[in-house]
């Protein structure tokens, strides 16, 4: 999976990109295999961190944003929340069938 990472306002080290690459392969490819593009944006506001992370999947498109005075705890926390999220699309969509359930037919005859 390739991840777009962007920075405003401020640059960022090669170290960090690195971080930042790791954590989104590493965390996120392990819940969901069927990611499609990532793009990580992180922005400095005075003297906050806001790390967003948009994500492609098939049929859906997810995003998490965080805030916080590191950056590090802003990826972490903003990559735990997207895990989150595709933890639940993983089980919606693995949830097995009623078998039990009927559908009924409606009938106009009044």
């Amino acid at each position: 999976m390739k991840v777009n990472i962007v920075a405003r306002h401020f640059d960022i080290s090669e170290k960090t990109r690195e971080y930042i690459q790791g954590e989104v392969d590493h965390r996120l490819n392990s819940t969901y295999d069927r990611i499609v593009s990532c793009m990580v944006i992180v922005e400095k506001i005075k003297s906050d961190y806001i790390a967003e992370v948009i994500l492609n999947v098939p049929g859906e498109t997810f995003t998490a944003k965080e805030t916080s005075n590191d950056l590090i705890k802003s990826i972490d926390f903003v990559v735990k929340k997207m895990r989150k999220q595709l933890t639940k699309h993983k089980t919606k969509w693995k949830r097995p069938i009623d078998p039990d359930k009927q559908f009924v037919e409606s009938s106009d005859e009044e």
